[in-house]
């Protein structure tokens, strides 16, 4: 009897030893995580900082930071312009001519649905379309440089001549990807816009006039769509472009390791646009959706 007692006991403290180092070692890895997630948001934010600060110091702009940053701009926004207008234009016509459609079979009339276009085109669509083509474009290509030069020792031979890797090659790239952005994302706008509307009229989906459209979207228009449309584009682009700078410059390995470091950076660049597509929302909308239901 004392000995199966004794044992009883052995095993009930074998189980809460057992109980008590599996909590220990979640409770650990969980805070690895935190710390890890923390640790990545404020280099990223650390980043986004500094190259603003950067930007609005004049002897920032040399001559050769000024020529990194052009052709950025030139290979993010202005190459990129027909693969926005491709994106803009399938995605207008898939929505505005479905929209069309659903208020014929509805019943309604155009008036009641042109808000609803409006505010998902400017608020949401055209900046994530922007995000998608600049990270998979651009984004993509920029880590790939990055890694690259870090691979093959490019970046500290920047640094033992007096070079500030972050003002030559970080700040140009982040600053052109937020501008592209931006810019990227009003002519997807317009695009989804006049597409929609064109082929939507073609196929008799649509029976008001131009000047009707026009106006009844346009009558839409809040200052406050502005200001969230700008702070989208300008904070997701940011995001991104730190994102792919961070990944390429930090890379570790051989030049073999560099289409993993590409791939992961677009991955997080995406996953960050949205993240701050919701919170931006939240923000300015007080809920995740721009819309209001119920």
């Amino acid at each position: 009897m004392f000995r199966s007692s004794v044992q009883s006991l052995h095993l009930v403290r074998l189980a809460v030893a057992r109980a008590t180092g599996w909590v220990w070692h979640w409770t650990g890895s969980v805070g690895d995580l935190f710390f890890d997630r923390f640790g990545r948001l404020s280099s990223i934010a650390s980043v986004l900082w500094a190259s603003l600060a950067l930007a609005v110091h004049p002897g920032s702009w040399t001559y050769a930071v000024r020529n990194v940053f052009s052709k950025q701009v030139l290979f993010t926004a202005v190459d990129a312009i027909p693969a926005a207008l491709r994106f803009g234009g399938a995605v207008g016509v898939l929505l505005i001519v479905q929209a069309a459609m659903w208020i014929d079979a509805a019943g309604v009339s155009t008036e009641l649905v042109a808000p609803i276009l409006w505010r998902s085109i400017v608020r949401e669509i055209a900046p994530l379309l922007a995000c998608l083509v600049v990270i998979g474009r651009s984004g993509i290509a920029i880590s790939t440089e990055l890694a690259t030069m870090r691979a093959n020792g490019e970046v500290e031979v920047l640094d033992s001549l007096g070079i500030d890797p972050m003002t030559f090659l970080v700040m140009p790239r982040v600053l052109a990807v937020m501008i592209s952005v931006f810019c990227l994302a009003i002519i997807t706008a317009v695009t989804m816009v006049v597409t929609g509307y064109a082929v939507g009229f073609v196929m008799n989906a649509i029976h008001t006039s131009w000047n009707e459209f026009y106006g009844e979207i346009a009558g839409n228009f809040e200052l406050s769509d502005l200001t969230f449309f700008l702070s989208k584009t300008m904070v997701a682009g940011g995001f991104a472009g730190a994102i792919c700078c961070l990944e390429g410059v930090n890379a570790r390995g051989s030049m073999t390791d560099v289409p993993r470091i590409a791939s992961r950076a677009g991955i997080r660049a995406l996953t960050a646009v949205f993240a701050v597509s919701a919170i931006l929302s939240i923000l300015f909308y007080n809920k995740i959706l721009v819309f209001q239901f119920g």
